[in-house]
């Protein structure tokens, strides 16, 4: 040993050993920030079981949650044992569940005793059962109430000590995130940017606060901020970008699952693309056939879109039709399974809807029904009275005459109660005169508005070569019904069901004949059953459709569907028929003949399965699925390659004679292994340490300590290189043996988060 040496040996010999360690309490100001960090995250995270069931239990669950956490802050700042703050918290949790459950066997009303545990097994037997069979969004029953309440408050118990006693807060925020998107799985929709949003703030809240503040000692900019960041991305990633794209099986009976949902719009391309093959409801008629159900019409049109019509708050009672023809009345009982929409399907001409529960208002123009006030048609059931007119062909055709001059129909709404001028209205655009040409020269010689109206649609259907498609160019804005999609349509001659409903709209109105659109069902399909002598159909969620109407004076709004190879075309029958049967439609009514719905949407081609048989190997699904788990294990794997990396990059390092790379690595393998690091230590008394209280090897040790010593005093070294990258490989087999171990801190390295620091004395 030199000289040198000598006094530098004895000095570190003769530091004194560490002094008696207390666990180690955050700064109040950071205990704090953490807290109500867990608990905003924790709330955003259960915020979307709403879709699910009605939010009555919200706030409750917010108040259990807020008790919970600050019943711990409260106890940690009081500076007792960690222990005793997790107890607590955990005895608030007992005590705010028991309050909310209300039971009479509670000890003061406060404590749970035997027979509240007891009677455990039945209150999760009531809240199985309307999971199983309720439709979303549920109305929760008290035990339901009590368990999703009772749940909050433990899920922000469990994540506040996986963040603060477990230092992961990379594991609880995968907690948040499941929660978080599992609901929307069930239900889908829109994904919740805005929850998103504020669940990712609280995410990289946590984390930050974790690293920053609640570690004083460790390395502050880059690794805080990077490792936040990435937390946060990696929220918004799971949480908008791959849940959407999980693959779920097709919903069969009740339950809170899948939904279809349908807005009053005509953007149907992406829904028609990807329609929902799940039932959306049953039917119960007397009808001899399933009627269309409207969903609501569009009479107002700007040129660029169609607006759907308003509504008047108002009693469900309509008028009763006034028309010269005669009419059928109806009874029509709907039940709605998965459809998650502000409208109530209707048959038309209704005058009364009966049982539908909510805030619902009706349109006496259009004899629709539409929601307020957060109402939904889920699990509605209810009862609509309708007239069915049945004018014969004789009684269309003497009405509206046709004119001369380039309009050759003329109407005034004066005094005609169901209809305004919109119904009339068309834009003063250039292109509306090219759309006329082609609707004269389609109705022909047409002498009266019924013969032009079936010549337009029959026209649509085979004369003018058009074609039923879903591949529509919507990247030259094709896929939508503005006068200038209609002008393209035209010019093609192939769209889907919203292009020649609102060409065809367009084109009568061009004429001088009032039209509008409706969007709304197709017949359901026959299940066979009879119910109190009137037949079911049920109707899925891909019978979505489109179709116009048009005013005949005196008769009233009449429906026609000149969408190619869906239904049949509108032809009424004729007085002179046996029994008034129509020559080809339906029975004596102006109603589009609905065809037996499987032959109908087997030639629409835009469903995968039109008739709920069995599915056969669709190879898109699996490379969905396959794509959505490659990119879950890249995410979750993002750590253990950082940590490998980082490994590999230092054992090169020190196999160089680098010190410091390889005491960094010491400390990152020591805390790996669950064991904290404290600055403070002299490199003497952190080797003897390990060897006391982890077994490590003192041999492997020495050599470590020396070259930091050495690198430390004096100038750098090469000749110790191999033996420090073997001394790293003795002290990772020991601390990190293979197996479980090795495997959990691959997995989950608590080194990439958490940092050497001095141990608070």
């Amino acid at each position: 040993m030199s000289v040198a040496e000598a006094p530098l040996r004895e000095l570190l010999e003769a530091a004194p050993g560490p002094a008696p360690k207390r666990t180690w309490a955050p700064r109040p100001s950071g205990d704090l920030a953490l807290t109500l960090g867990v608990g905003a995250a924790t709330i955003t995270a259960v915020f979307p079981i709403t879709r699910l069931i009605a939010p009555s239990w919200l706030l409750a669950a917010t108040l259990v949650t807020a008790l919970v956490l600050l019943t711990g802050w409260a106890l940690r700042r009081s500076s007792l044992p960690a222990g005793i703050a997790v107890a607590g918290e955990a005895l608030a949790w007992v005590v705010c569940s028991t309050v909310a459950l209300g039971h009479e066997d509670a000890l003061l009303g406060i404590l749970p005793t035997v027979g509240v545990i007891e009677d455990l097994p039945r209150l999760f037997g009531i809240v199985g059962n309307e999971i199983v069979e309720g439709v979303a969004p549920v109305t929760p029953s008290h035990e339901f109430w009590f368990v999703l309440v009772a749940a909050t408050g433990l899920l922000a118990l469990l994540v506040g000590l996986v963040v603060r006693a477990a230092h992961l807060p990379l594991l609880g925020a995968a907690i948040l995130i499941i929660v978080f998107t599992i609901p929307q799985l069930a239900v889908p929709g829109d994904p919740d940017l805005v929850g998103a949003v504020i669940l990712t703030a609280a995410i990289l809240w946590i984390v930050r606060t974790e690293i920053r503040v609640r570690r004083p000692g460790m390395e502050m900019g880059p690794v805080a901020s990077t490792w936040a960041t990435v937390m946060g991305v990696g929220s918004i990633v799971v949480a908008l970008i791959l849940t959407p794209l999980v693959p779920l099986s097709d919903a069969v009976g009740g339950g809170i699952g899948r939904t279809s949902s349908i807005t009053a719009s005509l953007d149907l391309g992406d829904d028609l693309r990807r329609p929902e093959d799940v039932e959306v409801l049953r039917v119960h008629t007397d009808a001899p056939r399933a009627p269309y159900l409207r969903v609501a019409t569009l009479t107002r049109f700007d040129g660029r879109q169609w607006a759907p019509d308003g509504t008047t708050r108002g009693s469900l009672d309509f008028a009763s039709v006034e028309s010269t023809a005669p009419v059928e009345e109806r009874t029509t009982s709907i039940e709605i399974t998965r459809l998650t929409s502000e409208y109530l399907p209707v048959p038309y001409p209704a005058t009364k809807v009966a049982g539908a529960t909510g805030a619902w208002s009706a349109n006496r123009l259009n004899r629709t029904v539409v929601g307020s006030s957060g109402t939904n048609s889920l699990g509605q059931r209810y009862l609509v009275t309708s007239q069915e007119m049945q004018p014969t062909r004789e009684q269309a055709r003497e009405v509206m005459p046709r004119g001369g001059g380039d309009i050759p129909f003329s109407f005034s709404v004066r005094g005609v109660p169901e209809i305004t001028n919109e119904a009339l209205t068309l834009p003063e655009v250039d292109t509306v005169a090219g759309i006329r040409a082609a609707a004269l020269e389609a109705i022909g010689e047409a002498g009266n508005a019924y013969d032009a109206l079936v010549a337009l649609q029959s026209w649509f259907r085979t004369d003018g070569d058009f074609e039923y498609s879903l591949e529509a160019p919507v990247e030259e804005g094709f896929d939508g019904s503005g006068i200038e999609a209609i002008s393209r349509f035209l010019e093609v001659r192939s769209g889907y069901c919203v292009h020649f409903a609102s060409t065809f709209a367009v084109m009568a109105r061009s004429l001088g004949i009032p039209a509008r659109v409706v969007v709304g069902y197709l017949p359901g399909e026959d299940t066979g059953e009879d119910i109190d002598d009137q037949s079911v159909y049920t109707v899925l969620g891909s019978q979505l459709h489109a179709w116009p109407e048009a005013y005949l004076e005196g008769i009233g709004w009449v429906p026609f569907d000149p969408t190619k190879s869906l239904g049949r075309p509108t032809l009424l029958s004729s007085a002179a028929d046996s029994a008034g049967a129509p020559t080809d439609g339906p029975d004596a009514t102006a109603a589009p003949t609905p065809v037996p719905t499987r032959t109908a949407l087997e030639d629409r081609g835009d469903i995968d399965n039109p008739t709920g048989a069995a599915r056969g190997f669709d190879p898109t699904v699996l490379l969905r699925t396959l794509a959505i788990v490659l990119g879950a294990l890249v995410l979750l794997s993002i750590p253990a390659v950082l940590r490998a990396v980082r490994w590999r990059s230092r054992l090169v390092a020190a196999s160089r004679g680098h010190a410091v790379a390889a005491w960094r690595e010491l400390q990152d393998l020591v805390i790996d292994a669950g064991s904290a690091v404290d600055e403070s230590e002299s490199p003497r008394v952190f080797a003897a340490r390990l060897t006391r209280e982890r077994g490590v090897p003192a041999a492997a040790l020495d050599v470590l300590v020396a070259a930091i010593e050495r690198a430390s005093f004096a100038p750098p070294s090469t000749d110790a290189g191999p033996d420090l990258a073997r001394s790293l490989r003795t002290v990772r087999r020991v601390l990190l043996p293979a197996g479980r171990d090795r495997l959990r801190a691959s997995l989950m390295p608590r080194s990439l988060l958490i940092r050497p620091r001095v141990v608070e004395r």
